[in-house]
């Protein structure tokens, strides 16, 4: 999509949905329009209408100069209200639209990379400034077409001094040129304003904050900041300073053509050439072609923001009518029935040239819970981002079942899947709904929260509420503040609350638990994975470091840069006396000397 294609769908919504509007901005418009002429004519009126005594005239002239006037002035107050209550309106329906393009998005790879980030960071929030761009765009044509009749006049009245037309191009066309500087500094200043966001986050909020005060951080990074934004509005000044000096040049070569334009009005005076109605009239159109180009300089400075605003937008459209090869061809099955494969699997993250995983095959049997162990860095947070469809691997395919999941649609496979990450998110909503976002559609239903809780070992956690399920959770909203382990347990829970999942994927979920708590989780989600097994033939996949509770899986890989270094039972690893028994006689070592 183009920006103009972009602008008329804008213009289009307009229309549908505040119809009312758009015709008073399109009568204001035109209004302002003649009036430009018509105050200039009837001033010339009036001046030579006194001048020859002729009272009537006068004061029809008058009074046509009066409302010329206040339409102009007036009219030009009611457009900027009509396109305030445009923006405002649309504005909200753009962000609506912004919001989903971003959510619906197929992976995480536009939250992942800096320069997508970047154009996120640029587009979010913007639906009210791409909206008044495309309104006050169509106000500086209207302002053009007040150009065109002071022109149209000028050329009937005195076409000597039509030579002013030719110095509004630079006049118009360097402060514009100055804009493009200014937009561009902005776009490059995204990035260090992101993180000039993030370090006030670290500054000001309760949790990170306890550690940047523990390890006397603070110091640093308000000086940090303070570089920051230094470096941002270095930028931003040598863009505005160099768009200043391309303005005052361009009005510079305008000014002293108006200046030579009233040295001419003045010689013509003299030698009795002009009535003096004309004069007015000459005067009073040289000062209304300057107000008018400068008026259209101002309008285009203000869509300078909006334009940067809707490439990011068009740049999200894009993106996400994007669609790959057959990705509406397959649907997912009822039951997996052969698992899940990863074939020739190879992986990096778009932007590198490092191999995070290479010549990879793996097979997942349906029904089996799978623990994925390796030291940092080795790939398992990759496998997991291929298998849960955030990513598609840039060399061989996953396939469920035999069918390549590049062509099963995100939201289908997502529909089947439930994970439990590490880092977890802490829904500061009433617990009811903090739970049940988990799904969505059987959020409203008693037994499914209930079952949900008790899946997650959270129960006891909820009793001890004062207001149960409807207890809101976390201090932003006045609410309860539970611990990092409580506030696992409930996201443990949301992640019970599909029933029929075909991938199930718990990414350390006991990492804030003692080993009591964790050793009777991991019973439980053992449990709970045989029974979606039966069920669904749904593969659970477990990353841990935590070895001891790795020895319930049915299945365990290890991992070691990004490729399958060892599989197979406990016993049989340890028996095998390979990596994984290595590893782990070092971790059981260490537990029993801490």
């Amino acid at each position: 999509m183009t920006r103009a294609q972009a602008l008329r769908r804008l213009f289009g919504i307009s229309w549908q949905r505040y119809r009312g509007w758009v015709v008073a901005f399109g009568v204001l418009a035109v209004a302002d329009v003649l009036a430009a002429g018509a105050f200039a004519l009837t001033l010339r009126t009036l001046i030579q209408s006194a001048l020859h005594e002729q009272v009537r005239e006068a004061l029809f002239a008058t009074a046509g100069a009066a409302v010329s006037y206040a339409v102009t002035v007036v009219g030009a107050s009611a457009r900027l209200n009509v396109i305030n209550l445009l923006d405002e309106a649309i504005g909200a329906e753009l962000d609506e639209r912004i919001l989903g393009l971003i959510v619906g998005l197929d992976d995480i790879e536009h939250l992942e990379r800096p320069e997508y980030a970047d154009r996120i960071a640029m587009v979010r929030g913007s639906g009210d400034v791409i909206a008044r761009c495309g309104w006050v765009l169509l106000d500086s044509v209207t302002m053009l077409l007040r150009l065109l009749v002071v022109l149209t006049v000028l050329a009937l009245t005195a076409p000597v001094l039509l030579f002013l037309a030719l110095l509004l191009v630079p006049a118009l066309w360097l402060p514009r040129r100055g804009q493009h500087v200014v937009r561009d500094a902005t776009v490059a200043s995204a990035q260090d304003i992101r993180q000039a966001e993030h370090l006030q986050t670290l500054l000001t909020e309760a949790t990170p904050n306890m550690e940047v005060r523990i390890a006397g951080a603070r110091p640093r990074l308000v000086e940090r900041g303070r570089r920051t934004w230094d470096r941002i509005i270095r930028r931003q000044a040598r863009a505005q300073w160099t768009a200043a000096g391309l303005g005052i040049t361009g009005w510079a070569v305008f000014s002293l053509g108006y200046t030579l334009a009233l040295l001419l009005i003045v010689h013509d005076v003299a030698s009795g050439r002009v009535q003096p109605g004309d004069v007015l009239l000459l005067v009073t159109l040289t000062g209304t072609l300057r107000a008018q180009a400068e008026g259209v300089v101002r309008s285009l400075q203000h869509t300078t923001e909006g334009m940067s605003a809707l490439d990011a937008f068009l740049w999200l459209e894009d993106r996400a009518a994007h669609r790959r090869p057959g990705d509406t061809e397959a649907g997912v099955p009822e039951r997996l029935t052969d698992g899940i494969t990863l074939k020739g699997v190879s992986f990096r993250y778009p932007g590198t040239d490092t191999w995070v995983l290479k010549d990879m095959d793996l097979h997942l049997p349906a029904g089996s819970t799978v623990a994925v162990v390796g030291e940092h860095g080795a790939g398992k947070t990759s496998i997991v981002k291929l298998l849960a469809k955030f990513y598609e691997p840039t060399e061989g395919a996953v396939l469920v079942d035999g069918v390549r999941l590049s062509d099963i649609p995100a939201a289908r496979w997502w529909s089947r899947t439930t994970a439990n990450f590490q880092d977890f998110v802490r829904f500061e909503f009433p617990v009811r709904e903090s739970v049940g976002v988990g799904d969505l559609s059987a959020a409203g239903e008693p037994d499914r929260l209930t079952r949900a809780l008790a899946d997650g070992d959270a129960e006891e956690i909820v009793a001890g509420l004062p207001q149960g399920l409807d207890t809101q959770l976390g201090r932003t909203f006045d609410g309860v503040e539970l611990s990092t382990g409580q506030w696992q347990r409930v996201a443990l829970s949301r992640a019970h609350m599909r029933t029929a999942p075909l991938l199930c994927v718990i990414d350390e979920p006991t990492a804030s638990l003692d080993p009591r708590s964790e050793y009777v989780v991991y019973r439980r989600q053992m449990a709970l994975a045989k029974s979606l097994a039966e069920r669904c033939g749904t593969v659970t996949v477990v990353v841990s470091h935590r070895f001891s509770t790795v020895r319930m899986a049915d299945l365990i890989v290890v991992v070691d840069g990004g490729a399958v270094a060892e599989t197979g039972s406990h016993d049989r690893l340890m028996a095998r006396g390979g990596m994984y028994a290595d590893l782990f006689r070092m971790q059981a070592a260490a537990f029993r000397n801490g």
